[in-house]
């Protein structure tokens, strides 16, 4: 059984602890690629970090990932986890704003459940590995209806 980053019962998840500006400020997607709806807890000390995105009955991916039965694309349950990893990092590490984490490769990555719509998707990741001024490692992990969907550890690359 894969290890939980951090047990999202014992957290209080029903209010937003980053006003969107702020969210917006660090994380520049936009449209389709807007993976994090808000930051429902952040712990710098502890260094972690918990976003989620919520899906509607018809998100733009379920009309052609699989019609009938839509799925959210196991790609995009990266990307969302990846987005708020970089969140993380940028605040932990007072990487500013404009400066731009591209993501360098990911490691450990496991598909472990099915995201279909409508759902809320929390992205979790915890403070991990810096080596120098532009690589982090970090954990990252994706939750849906109470169980884990994903699990990865991803790469970022201040570009």
């Amino acid at each position: 059984m894969p290890r939980e980053l951090v047990d999202l019962e014992s957290l209080d998840l029903t209010q937003d602890v980053l006003p969107e500006e702020r969210i917006r400020a660090i994380l520049p997607h936009d449209y389709e690629f807007k993976l994090i709806d808000g930051v429902c807890h952040l712990d710098k000390e502890e260094g972690v970090v918990v976003g989620y995105k919520d899906w509607d009955d018809n998100p733009w991916w379920a009309r052609g990932h699989i019609p009938g039965r839509p799925i959210m694309p196991g790609v995009l349950i990266c990307e969302g986890a990846a987005q708020i990893a970089t969140l993380l990092l940028k605040i932990i590490e007072d990487i500013a704003d404009e400066e731009f984490v591209g993501l360098g490769g990911l490691d450990k990555v496991r598909h472990r459940g099915q995201v279909t719509p409508p759902s809320r998707v929390y992205f979790v990741s915890r403070k991990g590995i810096k080596s120098g001024r532009r690589i982090a490692r970090y954990p990252a992990q994706a939750f849906c209806d109470g169980k884990m969907v994903m699990e990865m550890e991803l790469l970022g690359v201040l570009l």
